[in-house]
């Protein structure tokens, strides 16, 4: 009973402070992220719907190397959104088989959420590459059923290992290339 009361008080102190001063919680975070997660392995519309909002954007360099199947000059260029409302990801993601996607590490602050992740391609034609990355989820409270939607995504990943495992990327591996890096030498795009 005491805790009952003190979860209301607190929630209503909240309430009283006004919008925008409500800030996750470390249960609230893991939803988020759990949620994000179910959009890549379990997707379906009625997922987006629930837990992405209507204005829902997402980056994602990663996402557009393997729509570009590794091309320089894709359709969708590097540096722009990959899906810039809910409706378009829902288009791009609702056409994909299910990835797993297991969340490794979750960090959050008032209402962005950080996950490291890590995952399988189920549709591999090569040996398997482990594929591992970084998403960050820009929050916004609204409460209800979810109460914190995704409104922001900035998702970064080994795109190469991607690419490797769906057979559009064929590595060249030699002890030049190799001996290149061991002496220290930093890339730059226009030395290779």
């Amino acid at each position: 009973m005491r805790t009952t009361l003190l979860t209301l008080l607190g929630l209503a102190a909240t309430a009283l402070a006004g919008p925008g001063s409500y800030c996750l919680t470390d249960s609230d975070a893991q939803r988020v992220a759990n949620n994000f997660g179910q959009t890549i392995e379990n997707y379906s519309d009625a997922l987006a719907d629930r837990v992405l909002t209507q204005d829902f954007t997402d980056y994602s360099d990663s996402v557009n190397e393997l729509i570009n199947n590794g091309c320089p000059n894709g359709p969708q260029p590097l540096g722009s959104a990959t899906f810039t409302s809910l409706a378009d990801f829902k288009a791009g993601q609702g056409a994909q088989p299910s990835i797993p996607f297991q969340i490794l590490n979750v960090w959050h602050n008032c209402d962005t959420v950080t996950l490291r992740w890590r995952s399988s391609n189920p549709g591999t034609v090569q040996p398997e590459q482990q594929v591992t990355g970084i998403i960050v989820l820009e929050t916004c409270f609204v409460g209800g059923q979810e109460p914190w939607l995704i409104d922001t995504v900035y998702s970064e990943f080994n795109s190469g290992a991607w690419l490797y495992d769906l057979g559009v990327f064929q590595p060249t591996c030699n002890a030049t290339s190799a001996k290149f890096f061991k002496r220290g030498i930093s890339w730059r795009p226009n030395m290779l």
